[in-house]
């Protein structure tokens, strides 16, 4: 072998490409569940500027927050089970997994601002100050996320790692 040649290991690129959508599909339920706990503890307990469900009493918020955790972690711990399956079998893709994570987390911002606020109209990003920066910002950031991710893809498509 020539100095600074990789070597390749073909049976791993191989799984790596029969299994690329399973690291996909692993990587953006991890990025949904991990950027829900991130977004609920950040935003919803430290920062106390919303919660998921406001209306209707305090039993009712807390009730929305539960469930809105146990669907992060549900999804994080599932997507988790499915990376450690890739791993034995030789085939996570650590790029492919990281940039679909990245979407991941960009598609619960869209969702949660497209969906539970706008649409259904469960909650505000921020009730004081102006309410179309807060929401411009969270869209904004969903989409810069979800490019980002998109890069992280093409690029991990390119190089094969």
């Amino acid at each position: 072998m020539v100095s600074g040649e990789r070597k390749i290991d073909l049976t791993k690129a191989r799984n790596r490409r029969v299994h690329s959508s399973r690291n996909f599909w692993a990587g953006l339920l991890f990025g949904a569940g991990m950027f829900s706990v991130l977004e609920q503890s950040i935003f919803h307990f430290f920062l106390q500027w919303h919660h998921f469900y406001e209306g209707n009493g305090p039993q009712a918020i807390w009730t929305g927050e539960g469930i809105y955790q146990l669907v992060g972690w549900a999804l994080t711990v599932l997507s988790m089970g499915v990376a450690a399956d890739l791993a034995r079998r030789k085939s996570f893709w650590p790029a492919r997994f990281l940039g679909s994570a990245v979407i991941g987390g960009g598609v619960l911002l869209a969702v949660d601002s497209l969906v539970f606020r706008l649409l259904l109209n469960l909650h505000a990003v921020r009730t004081t100050g102006d309410p179309v920066f807060y929401e411009s910002l969270w869209l904004g950031t969903a989409v810069f996320l979800v490019l980002l991710g998109w890069s992280i893809l093409r690029n991990a498509s390119k190089e094969g790692d």
